[in-house]
């Protein structure tokens, strides 16, 4: 079996530039406005259709940005007013969006879907990139900060309470922080079991996964601010300089070594740093982690609709699920009257919350 060594990239921000952003945007906007004062007003998210996308409008914005979009696989987010030298938009790509096209394909369905749109995009600016390497080859340990090399200064450990095992669990550690650029090195396998990310486990076993080892990711976080010191201003710019980006991060500005002499410089790098220099881009995607991302959802809400079950069996001193239940029914039925819908256009207009096989 082959060793699992998949790099690719976790998070990816950039903002988009659009001619005459105002007008052209005005009754997207206008709208946005009315979803964001109603669910302010509800106190819960407004559903949006946009091509073939459902979107949430949140409550809130973000800085800079009023109105804030979010479905599964992007969050998206626009401006009232224009802000000089600033995109009116800004869009984050998500982990699972990412990992199941691989990054280049993903910003390519991206900006398709965004057609829909009917603007005219005069550029794209890089916020933030995260590289990152997983493997099943390189465990690291405690010892390990002691041979760190780093132009940084912080350097921080972490530690998780690990259920298979007594006490605290050394689970990885921080270079950095605060600043444009950090790097995490950590245990990849005990995140995904408090996360839930258990789609992870279908991009590593298309990629030669031992299931019996554990998964240590390697990732840096970029920001604009360095980002242009490498001459990287747009996603194509990404593509194109990743390799050598990485060569500096992992050769130059981050490297643990092997302390055996007095003489830092002629310290030796280490195998298992040596094994993520070399690593190189590119993974084997499959349809199949967007099924794992929806069978991971499906678990996630099992468990939460458990959990409702049996505090309003406690509250109304249910002695049988079943009555439990079929209190449920009678008022899903009920809101579905008051709403004038019925399960099947409710069943599409949440569907319709993932990116649609036609663009994917």
């Amino acid at each position: 079996m082959k060793p699992l060594i998949v790099k690719g990239i976790d998070s990816l921000e950039f903002g988009l530039d659009i001619e005459n952003y105002l007008s052209s945007m005005n009754e997207f906007l206008a709208r946005f406005k009315e979803l964001k004062e109603a669910a302010q007003l509800e106190g819960k998210e407004q559903e949006i259709l946009i091509g073939d996308v459902n979107l949430s409008v949140h409550r809130n914005g973000i800085p800079f940005h009023a109105f804030k979009l979010t479905c599964n696989d992007f969050s998206i987010c626009f401006m009232d007013k224009e802000i000089q030298d600033n995109p009116p938009i800004k869009v984050r790509l998500m982990a699972c969006y990412l990992w199941s096209f691989g990054y280049e394909k993903a910003f390519e369905n991206f900006m398709e879907w965004f057609k829909a749109f009917n603007v005219i995009v005069t550029g794209n600016r890089v916020s933030r990139v995260d590289p990152c390497v997983d493997t099943d080859e390189a465990a690291f340990v405690e010892s390990d900060l002691k041979g760190i090399v780093t132009r940084a200064r912080k350097r921080r450990k972490h530690f998780v309470t690990d259920e298979f095992s007594e006490g605290k669990k050394f689970s990885g550690f921080t270079i950095g922080g605060g600043g444009p650029l950090l790097a995490r090195i950590y245990n990849k396998s005990l995140e995904i079991k408090r996360s839930g990310k258990f789609w992870f486990y279908t991009v590593w076993e298309n990629n030669g996964w031992n299931c019996a080892k554990m998964v240590w990711r390697t990732e840096f976080q970029l920001r604009r601010e360095v980002l242009k010191e490498f001459g990287i201003d747009t996603v194509k710019d990404i593509l194109a300089k990743l390799d050598g980006l990485w060569a500096y991060l992992t050769g130059e500005w981050l490297v643990i070594k092997k302390p055996d002499v007095e003489n830092v410089t002629r310290w030796k790098v280490k195998r298992k740093w040596q094994l993520i220099q070399k690593s190189t881009y590119g993974f084997n995607t499959s349809p199949l982690i967007r099924e794992a991302v929806k069978i991971g959802n499906i678990n996630r809400l099992l468990n939460q609709a458990a959990g409702i079950v049996l505090s309003i069996a406690t509250l109304a001193d249910h002695n049988l699920i079943n009555d439990t239940t079929n209190v449920l029914t009678t008022w899903t039925n009920l809101k579905l009257e008051q709403k004038q819908t019925s399960l099947s256009n409710e069943k599409e207009r949440r569907r319709k919350k993932y990116i649609s096989e036609s663009i994917s």
